[in-house]
């Protein structure tokens, strides 16, 4: 699955519907810096934007908060790499070392 900021499928989603920041913003009552922020990922997705979002685009709620947190957790997840295979590394020597307590 490629992961994709939130913020530039909301470009995506203004572009197909012909839509500018400016009479975006205006529809959910915002400023035209917070759209702009959106969308050049300065800005995540809230609770609050994400049923904004479903309410003018007529998506599920919940959607734009879903891509929000599944792109958080690979970018966070990829940034642990090492911490996580530093874990998995103590785990497989604890395990090496349970097969002696046996004797």
């Amino acid at each position: 699955m490629e992961n994709i900021h939130p913020g530039k499928l909301l470009q995506q989603e203004l572009t197909s519907r012909w839509l500018t920041q400016k009479i975006f913003a205006t529809m959910i009552g915002k400023k035209i810096s917070e759209v702009n922020e959106l969308i050049k990922w300065k800005r995540n997705i809230t609770v609050q934007r994400d049923i904004l979002l479903s309410i003018v685009f007529g998506d599920p709620e919940q959607k734009w908060i879903k891509l929000q947190n599944d792109y958080d957790y690979v970018i966070t997840k990829a940034s642990m790499a090492e911490k996580i295979q530093e874990i998995f590394s103590h785990k497989k020597k604890s395990k090496e070392h349970e097969v002696f307590e046996d004797f």
